[in-house]
């Protein structure tokens, strides 16, 4: 079910970029804005929300968090589902074009779960993968730099704060969860590292941008 279906005011498209540790989201952000700045639109970005939790003092429980781990993706997803909410009413009552960005979507939460929690997730949230895939109309995986470009693998995040903490081997593996996640989507789009650092961010952007005039021209 999307948020805010055409025909419902002025459609907002949904983008989120994911991928992971160290894949360059923050950084591909602002080249993001800049582009869609210069041809006429909005950009609104929705932070990422374990970020959020855990910079506010809240613990990951871990995957053998039991009842924690429990109360814990429930925060988050609620949370989340707000502020997607939010994000796209506030973009879309301002009659602009505008397009909102995800820092992470609801599908990555499925990387940090065990397979049964992860459904009885979905069973508690009254919800399913097929409707959280449609919440987005296009999702741009970043590859972590430990995979194709170690050399500049680190646990500093842009803007100073971290939560990071995989080495690189728990990065790729994480990666590699990330990956699967979304690999139900339709517009899945993979961004590597076979290039410079600048180019992987001009290349998520071009995605970002096409997808967007795709969506305008329906």
């Amino acid at each position: 079910k999307k948020i805010s279906p055409k025909g419902e005011g002025k459609y907002v498209p949904r983008i989120s970029l994911t991928g992971g540790p160290c894949g360059g989201k923050s950084s591909s952000m602002n080249h993001l804005k800049e582009a869609m700045v210069k041809i006429g639109y909005d950009v609104y970005f929705v932070p990422e929300v374990p970020t959020i939790l855990m910079n506010g003092g809240c613990q990951y429980p871990g995957a053998d968090g039991g009842k924690a781990l429990e109360e814990f993706e429930d925060a988050l997803m609620a949370l989340q589902l707000q502020m997607e909410r939010s994000f796209v009413q506030i973009a879309s009552s301002t009659g602009h074009p505008s397009v909102v960005v995800y820092d992470r979507g609801l599908m990555d939460i499925k990387a940090y779960l065990p397979p049964q929690l992860w459904n009885e997730l979905l069973v508690r949230m009254n919800t399913s993968e097929k409707e959280l895939l449609g919440r987005y109309d296009a999702v741009v995986h970043l590859v972590t730099a430990a995979n194709g470009a170690e050399k500049f693998y680190t646990l500093k995040q842009a803007g100073g704060e971290s939560t990071r903490s995989e080495t690189a081997e728990q990065a790729r593996a994480l990666d590699d969860k990330i990956l699967d996640c979304w690999k139900g989507h339709p517009h899945h789009i993979v961004v590597g590292n076979d290039s410079s650092f600048e180019g992987k961010l001009e290349a998520a952007t071009k995605q970002v941008v096409d997808a967007v005039k795709a969506l305008e021209a329906e």
